[in-house]
């Protein structure tokens, strides 16, 4: 039996670990952590939309389709998902509706989207498409010494990284907080410096010549297609397309617009480095999804080799126009149909 001293001691112990507990979490809640559930602090500040989400669960006359990607496939880029529903009606009369999930967002790169489907395991999909390749070009923009595979050498990800190390965060957040703090202290020690998530600096911009990104694009869109395969869910991979005029030199300027379709918003080739890098990161990421597809016989389609190398198709080297949208949708939607991904 446990002496009185020692229950006493026990007791104490427990007490003193529930106060300390109780101050951390209170601490937290200053930064804007959740009280109850502090774990919810990733998607809450760094994917707020996956919340809004509904819930997505087995239907017999609906199926649900889960976009992974970045802005090309995004909501207010492109309306690909409305543009895949009026194709997937027509194609399949017994289905009666299509709920899609598009949480394709603008510089999101592989880990963001591996992130995100994670976030989303309590809900069934009957397709996963993903679709990005051009966003992790800026994680390229810096030097070999300084790149981290995880991404963390920027910000974002860093503080991300950080949060995904610590799913215990809503039964004790004591972990988390000591990691935090011994992070924080040796990254003022040595006075640590991240690159940008949104912009390259044109003095690191040489360094994206070394596609730094391949293996830990193909880790992260491996783990997405093995995660979708654990929950038996058909991925579709699809090769990305862009468009880079022959013979023109870009610049990144607003002379730029001239080879491509006026649009509503645009990105200058530089958001993601130098065009030759871009294009060449491009190709490298592309080659990474073909063994992707090789390693968990997942789907595939060559959105590259089959939209048009033409300025009618695209805003800028990634963006789609009108006119591209709609074959974007028709073609992937004639992919999906054609190979009989989703049962009727």
């Amino acid at each position: 039996m446990i002496g009185r001293k020692t229950l006493l001691v026990l007791v104490a112990t427990t007490l003193l670990l529930l106060f300390m507990e109780l101050m951390l979490r209170l601490g937290l809640l200053f930064l804007g952590y959740p009280f109850f559930l502090p774990a919810n602090y990733l998607p809450q500040k760094y994917y707020p939309f996956i919340e809004k989400m509904p819930d997505a669960r087995p239907e017999k006359d609906a199926r649900n389709i889960l976009i992974l990607g970045g802005s090309v496939v995004n909501t207010d880029w492109s309306r690909m998902e409305k543009r895949l529903d009026t194709l997937f009606q027509k194609s399949y009369p017994g289905i009666k509706k299509f709920n899609f999930f598009n949480v394709a967002m603008p510089g999101h790169s592989s880990l963001d989207n591996l992130i995100k489907y994670k976030l989303l395991k309590d809900r069934k999909f009957d397709l996963v498409i993903y679709y990005e390749a051009i966003n992790e070009n800026r994680a390229n923009n810096i030097s070999d010494e300084l790149f981290h595979p995880d991404y963390s050498h920027i910000k974002w990800y860093d503080e991300i990284n950080l949060l995904a190390a610590h799913p215990e965060m809503n039964v004790t957040v004591a972990p988390y907080v000591v990691h935090l703090v011994i992070k924080t202290v040796r990254q003022k020690l040595a006075h640590r410096q991240y690159i940008s998530n949104d912009e390259v600096d044109p003095a690191l911009a040489s360094y994206g010549a070394h596609i730094k990104t391949a293996e830990s694009y193909y880790n992260n869109v491996s783990a997405i297609a093995g995660f979708a395969n654990e929950r038996k869910e058909p991925i579709l991979l699809v090769k990305y397309a862009s468009f880079f005029p022959k013979g023109v030199k870009l610049t990144g300027e607003q002379a730029d617009k001239k080879y491509f379709t006026p649009c509503f918003v645009v990105s200058p080739v530089t958001t993601w480095g130098k065009p030759d890098n871009v294009k060449k990161g491009i190709q490298v990421h592309n080659a990474m999804l073909e063994k992707v597809h090789k390693t968990h016989k997942s789907y595939m389609f060559d959105m590259s080799a089959v939209m048009p190398k033409d300025s009618v198709m695209f805003c800028d080297v990634c963006h789609l126009s009108e006119q591209g949208a709609q074959l974007f949708a028709k073609n992937l939607a004639g992919y999906v149909v054609s190979n009989k991904i989703i049962h009727q």
